[in-house]
């Protein structure tokens, strides 16, 4: 069963999906980046410093806030 979208729904589901992308599109971007600057060790600490932002989204999106 669908249900219809008001536009403001539909604009904010648009926003909410540019705005998940880029968070993957960056967090790639930073895999890369550190490939490249420090090799595994750079994947490694990159690795590292997502886990933190990626719980607090999970926490967010859990709560109904993202």
């Amino acid at each position: 069963m669908t249900t219809d979208q008001t536009p403001e729904q539909k604009s904010a589901e648009a926003r909410a999906e540019k705005i998940t992308f880029g968070i993957f599109a960056g967090i790639v971007l930073a895999l890369v980046l550190g490939y490249l600057a420090l090799g595994l060790t750079g994947v490694g600490l990159v690795a590292v410093a997502t886990v933190p932002v990626i719980y607090v989204l999970l926490v967010l999106m859990a709560g109904g806030k993202g």
